[in-house]
C-alpha cells in the first residue's frame, strides 16, 4: 500500500499553475451573439370604411399584410389602414 501511495506522489499533478518571469499581463476575447425572432402583435383592429385598421406592435422595421410591405421608420406600435382582401387576410414577418 506504502509503495502505491508513493509511486503517485511521483507523478505530476493532473492540473498545474505555473509562474512565469516577466508576464504581466494577459488577454482574452469573449464575444456573444443574440437571435431576436421577428414579432408582431394586433394590439387592436377596428373596421373601417374598405378595411380594416390596425395597431400594432412589432420589433421589426417592416412587415407584409396582405401580400403588401409595410415599412416603419422604428420599431414599436404603428398603426396601419389595411384594405379588405377577397381571400382573407394573411401577415408575413420581414426583416
Amino acid at each position: 500500500m506504502k509503495s502505491a501511495l508513493s509511486a503517485l506522489l511521483l507523478l505530476p499533478p493532473a492540473c498545474v499553475a505555473e509562474a512565469t518571469l516577466g508576464v504581466d499581463s494577459a488577454t482574452g476575447q469573449l464575444s456573444f451573439r443574440v437571435v431576436v425572432p421577428p414579432v408582431i402583435r394586433v394590439l387592436q383592429v377596428t373596421p373601417v370604411k374598405d378595411g380594416h385598421e390596425y395597431r400594432i406592435w412589432t420589433n421589426t422595421k417592416s412587415a407584409y399584410i396582405n401580400g403588401r410591405e409595410y415599412r416603419f421608420s422604428r420599431v414599436g406600435e404603428h398603426t396601419l389602414k389595411v384594405p379588405l382582401s377577397p381571400k382573407g387576410l394573411y401577415l408575413v414577418h420581414g426583416l
